[in-house]
Order: C-alpha cells, then sequence, then structure tokens
C-alpha cells in the first residue's frame, strides 16, 4: 500500500508563502538625514562594498558593530533585495524553532500553531522594521540563537555528525548578534544555564572530547569573530575594538564627566550646563571642546524635541550626550585615528579625575561607564517602565503598522534605493492648506485614517504672510493668521479625514476630496489648497492597500488574542511552580523557559533603566526581539504543564496543602 505524505511541510510553505505575499509591497523607509543611524549604515555598506571596509576613519565610524553593514553588503553582491532577506533571516529562525520544538517532543498541532504565532508576529513587518536599522535583524538574530540552542541541548548526548550542525549555527547566530548591538549582554542569562547544563551533563558521564569541543563552538566562535574584527580596525583605524561605545578611554571620560555632581539635578541630563562650565575651568581638554558644546542649539533639546522649555531647552539628554562629546572631540580635531581619540579621552579622564581628588569639583566615587550615575529617584520610574514594558509584550500595544514615508536629501536617497535594492516608501497623498481660529490656540493638524481611527501624520503650523493679508483685506486682524499653513501627507484605505486640535481638544474633522476645499465654522477657517497623490502604480497602491488592511486586521488579532492567552499562561506558570516546588522537580522543557524569561526580564530591565535615565526605551522598536522570544517562553510553559500535570492529581495536592476536607 503506497504511503500518503504528510501535509505538514505543505502546510508550513504555504504559510511562510503568504507571509511573503503579505510583505512584499512594503517600502523601505529611508531615513536618508539620519547620520548616526540609518544614513550610517548604507555609507558603512558602500565602503565595504568597494572593498575598503568601514572606509575613512572618523566619529562615527566605529560608533555601531559591523555586523549590520556587512549583512547590507552582502545582500547587494548576492541581488536580494535588503527587506526581503531580513524577512527571509526571521522565517529560516522559525522554520528552526519548529524544528527545536520537535526535538522536545513538542506535537504536531501545537508545533504548526507556535510556528504560525511566530511567523505572522505583527513587529516583523512594522514601518520601524522597514528602516536601514540593525533592529530589523535583531528578532530573528535572537531566534536564531535561543532555537539552535536548544537544538544543541536536546542533541548532547547525540553523534558530533547530528550536534556540530546546530554548533556551527549557534556559534555564527551568537557572533553575528554580539556585533550587531552593544548591549548583548542581555541574551546571557539564557544561553549560560542552558550551556552549563550541557557540560555538566557530559562530565557526568565517559568524557567524550570531541563532544565537549563541538559544545565549545557557541564559545569560541563569537570570540574570534570579536578578536578578527578588533584585528582589523587595529590596522585600519589604529584601535583594537569592535566598537568604540566599549573602549575604557571613552568609558573613562564618559564617566568622569558624569560623576561630577550638579548643583540642580535634572532628571535624563547627565551633564547639565551648568556642570560643563564648571568642569571647563579645570580641565584643558574639555575647554577645548567649549567651543562646540556651547554653540547655539548643539545637541540640545530645543533642537532635537523642538521643546522650548526653560529648565531643560538648553540641556542636552542622555541618550545624546555620548554623541554630543564625539562630535565636539570631532570638530576640535581629535579623530584623525582611533589612537588619537583615545589618548584626548583618557587625557580628559585624568584632569577631571584629577581635580575631583584635589577638591576643585564635588563629584560621586571614580567610575569608567555609559550609564549614568544611579539615582534613588530612578527606582520608581524604572519599575514603572518594566511594568509598561511587559504590558507591551503581552498585549502587542502601541505597533505602528501604518506605513510611513522616506525623507532626507535626494542623493542620499538614491544610495538607499541603490544599494537595499528597494522601492522607497513615499505617502501617496499629500495635502496643503491653512487653518485660522480668531483666538491665539496653538492649533495640530493631523490625518486621520478613519477605518482604524489611525493618525499617519500630523503638523504644526508655519508661517503664513499670505493668508494673514487675506483676512486684513477682509477687515479682519487675526494674529494667528500670521502661522496658518499646513502641510501633511497620510495613506488611507478610505477616504482620509482631517483633523484640527487645539491641545487634546478636536476642534474639527474634514473629509478630504479631490480639489480645493473650504470649510468655515466661526471662529474657525480651513481652507485646503491642493491634495495630490503621488501613486504612479495604481494597480500595485491598490494591492498594497488591501494588503495593509490584512496586516491591520492581523496585529489586531495578536492584540485581542494574546493577552487571554498571557492570562492562561500566568496562571497555567502558576499551576506549574506550585507543582515543580511540590515534587522538586524541574523539567528541561522549563528550564529553557525559565532560561528565556530571565533573558525577556533582563532585556526589559536594561530598557527601562534606560527609559528612566537617558532616553525614550520602552518602545517596539528596542522590544522587537522579545516579542518571538515572549511568544514561545509562554508556549513553553503551558505545553510543559499540560505534559507534566495530571489534573486530578494536583487537585489533590491543593486541598492537601489548604488542608480542605
Amino acid at each position: 500500500m503506497k504511503r500518503i505524505a504528510s501535509p505538514y511541510p505543505i502546510v508550513i510553505i504555504l504559510f511562510i508563502l503568504t507571509k511573503l505575499w503579505l510583505v512584499s509591497d512594503q517600502g523601505l523607509v529611508a531615513f536618508a538625514h539620519a547620520a548616526h543611524d540609518d544614513l550610517l549604515f548604507v555609507r558603512l555598506a558602500n565602503y565595504l562594498i568597494q572593498l575598503e571596509w568601514l572606509g575613512p576613519y572618523d566619529n562615527l565610524t566605529l560608533i555601531k558593530g559591523p555586523f549590520y553593514p556587512l549583512w547590507i553588503a552582502t545582500t547587494f553582491l548576492i541581488g536580494i533585495p535588503l527587506l526581503l532577506s531580513q524577512h527571509l533571516l526571521y522565517i529560516a529562525a522559525c522554520l528552526i524553532t519548529e524544528r527545536a520544538l520537535q526535538s522536545l517532543f513538542i506535537e504536531k498541532p501545537w508545533r504548526i500553531i507556535i510556528f504560525i504565532f511566530l511567523l505572522f508576529n505583527p513587529v516583523t513587518f512594522t514601518w520601524e522594521m522597514t528602516r536601514v536599522l540593525r533592529e530589523s535583524l535583531y528578532p530573528g538574530l535572537t531566534l536564531l540563537i535561543v532555537a539552535s540552542t536548544i537544538l544543541l541541548f536536546t542533541h548532547r548526548h547525540r553523534p558530533t555528525s547530528q550536534s556540530a550542525g546546530w554548533a556551527l549555527v549557534c556559534g555564527l547566530s551568537i557572533a553575528a548578534f554580539w556585533l550587531t548591538r552593544e548591549e548583548g549582554i542581555w541574551i546571557l542569562p539564557f544561553l549560560v544555564p542552558i550551556i552549563l547544563w550541557i557540560i555538566t551533563a557530559l562530565f557526568t558521564k565517559p568524557r567524550n572530547w570531541c563532544t565537549i569541543l563541538i559544545v565549545a563552538i557557541p564559545v569560541l566562535m563569537p570570540l574570534l569573530a570579536i578578536q578578527a574584527v578588533s584585528m582589523i580596525n587595529l590596522v585600519h583605524y589604529g584601535i583594537f575594538t569592535t566598537v568604540e561605545l566599549k573602549t575604557p578611554e571613552l568609558k573613562a571620560a564618559y564617566g568622569a564627566l558624569t560623576r561630577v555632581r550638579p548643583v540642580e539635578h535634572k532628571s535624563q541630563v547627565p551633564v547639565t550646563k551648568e556642570t560643563r562650565l564648571r568642569i571647563y575651568q579645570v580641565s584643558p581638554a574639555f575647554s577645548e571642546l567649549r567651543p562646540y558644546f556651547e554653540k547655539e542649539g548643539f545637541w540640545t533639546v530645543e533642537t532635537i524635541l523642538k521643546d522650548n522649555n526653560p529648565s531643560y531647552s538648553k540641556e542636552i539628554k542622555g541618550g545624546w550626550f555620548i554623541w554630543a562629546l564625539r562630535d565636539a572631540v570631532a570638530e576640535a580635531g581629535y579623530f584623525k585615528s582611533g589612537a588619537q581619540a583615545a589618548q584626548f579621552f583618557q587625557r580628559l579622564a585624568d584632569e577631571v579625575n584629577a581635580a575631583c581628588q584635589a577638591q576643585k569639583l564635588d563629584c560621586l566615587a571614580e567610575r569608567a561607564s555609559l550609564m549614568p550615575p544611579w539615582q534613588f529617584e530612578y527606582l520608581a520610574p524604572t519599575i514603572q517602565n518594566f511594568i509598561s514594558g511587559l504590558r507591551m509584550l503581552i498585549t502587542f500595544s502601541e505597533i505602528p503598522v501604518e506605513p510611513f514615508i522616506s525623507m532626507g536629501p535626494n542623493d542620499n536617497l538614491l544610495m538607499f534605493q541603490d544599494l537595499t535594492r528597494e522601492h522607497l516608501s513615499t505617502w501617496p497623498l499629500k495635502v496643503k492648506g491653512w487653518v485660522v481660529h480668531a483666538s491665539d490656540k496653538k492649533l495640530t493638524v493631523t490625518m486621520v485614517e478613519p477605518s482604524y481611527n489611525a493618525t499617519t501624520s500630523s503638523a504644526q503650523l508655519e508661517a503664513s504672510p499670505d493668508v494673514y493679508q487675506h483676512f486684513l483685506r477682509e477687515n479682519r486682524e487675526i494674529p494667528s493668521a500670521n502661522n496658518a499653513r499646513f502641510e501633511v501627507s497620510g495613506y488611507c484605505i478610505d477616504t482620509c479625514l482631517l483633523r484640527i486640535f487645539d491641545g487634546n481638544k478636536q476642534l474639527a474633522e474634514v473629509p478630504l476630496k479631490k480639489g480645493q476645499t473650504t470649510w468655515f465654522a466661526d471662529p474657525l477657517w480651513i481652507f485646503i489648497d491642493k491634495i495630490s497623490s503621488y501613486s504612479v502604480l495604481p494597480r500595485q497602491a491598490q494591492l498594497e492597500k488591501i494588503k495593509l488592511s490584512l496586516r491591520k486586521k492581523i496585529a489586531t488579532t495578536y492584540q485581542l488574542t494574546i493577552p487571554i492567552f498571557a492570562l492562561i499562561t500566568i496562571i497555567i506558570f502558576s499551576i506549574w511552580s506550585f507543582h515543580s516546588i511540590k515534587t522538586r522537580t524541574l523539567t528541561a522543557m522549563g528550564f529553557i523557559a525559565l532560561s528565556i524569561a530571565a533573558a525577556i526580564c533582563t532585556r526589559l530591565l536594561i530598557l527601562a533603566i534606560i527609559e528612566s535615565t537617558s532616553f525614550t526605551g520602552i518602545t517596539p522598536r528596542y522590544l522587537a526581539p522579545l516579542y518571538p522570544m515572549t511568544l514561545l517562553c509562554a508556549s513553553l510553559f503551558i505545553i510543559d504543564a499540560l505534559h507534566e500535570i495530571e489534573i486530578l492529581n494536583l487537585y489533590r495536592h491543593l486541598r492537601s496543602w489548604l488542608k480542605i476536607e
């Protein structure tokens, strides 16, 4: 009798093809003006393609890990569009995760459900993941590490021919992960316990040194990769490091500056303007940077956030102070080589620390760190931010599924399009007009997608002397007419709406139709000058609208179902914990789930501290690698509990423990 082939692989392939179809028309969001982020990665990739390593040395060359530029360059040379390559990496990670679940003896129905939830994770198609950012690779790399480590764990007693491949995948993944972002330490609470378990298990039986060597691959490969990149940087730039943010000289300089006590502590401001003025007097090195630090608008809150709060507007927030410091040192001429920059930072650190030692400055203990000094007042917001991040993870809230627009100089935009092999995201609708209120209210104009009541863009009002003159001719002098013009762009499935706000109060709502529109309800005037469409490929644009609608529905489905799933997980985890404590046993699956949970909590804590001390860290962009980990962790807890716990026996245990008759 002929054996019927299992439909399981076909189902997997169909879901993968569906996911690729859903994201196939997403455009690349090019922030071609972002010199420290998107533009930097493209610029470095351009040098790599020309076999010039990371190009000429300056203050930006070594500020971020080299793996993402290497990825961009590799996909360009192979001929794969960048966004597609990132989706393929994530899909590969999902497939290997499915294989890892199989190795844990999880049944097919469970595996396919987990695979689907991982595959259609809405974070993978947010507009932020369509930027040229290393966070786009992070979910795939993280999931790849978790899955390959599980496979190495489950294959620890199998022949080396079966475990060597997973050890290699694990080692390569960790190496890429470590060279992508600087805070990779958060994955260690997952890796270390499992690797130690494997090594302990191998040493309790007759030692097979070949197997032990294979288990060492995930440790040795990242170390070798780090040493190799550091050596290349030493040859090219005179400094032995992968990323300059990790160099002891820079840490010493930053730590010295932030140890000086400010007269008035300001939250998220590591070195206040008043503190800088005092340090200039005792440090000749820092005094050389004064013309740049005190230049009007140099990295200040007023310039970056457009915030005119008098107590903060001239300050430099924690998220930007490190870039401000490096930019100032570059303008002072100390970034001719890595060695020269390191010498300057060390001199600065020595001078400030000496001034502290001589009590010329009121200082905290000597430190060498990029983290601001801990203040007790950070504790409450850190706890609050941790809980907020956890809430975002289990509700999939605040995920920006709507598309966004590319921006920046045309030459840079062309380079993005060239090196990524992607079409750029542009708004299909652009609206120009003006709005005037008889009072001096500060108005905001927003464009809204009505199907989901989602704001696609917003704008502050700009100068409009012509509008002011128009009202003068009508014998009405309205000062606010001097700043009345706006320009908004948006992407709407149905007819867009224009909403006018005074703070949080909505004053008007106007449907945007073709042609000029006048809307009047005293004391508010709205005039639409022009509505233009950017869509030059109408059939593709129409299809992308359908796909966008489906992506939004998927995101909504996660937002409705995952909180219920999370509640079930909490209940089952409580039962699982009670059972494990009662029986004094810990299953392999439970151990893996706990290790994943430890890594999730570690990253959440790091981001919560960053949010409290420096800049906004609790966002889907930085939480991106945790979404698939959370889904996987919860699934493992539930499955393990269902495997290990007999409900009737558990009920008897509970009755006995609670002493219920």
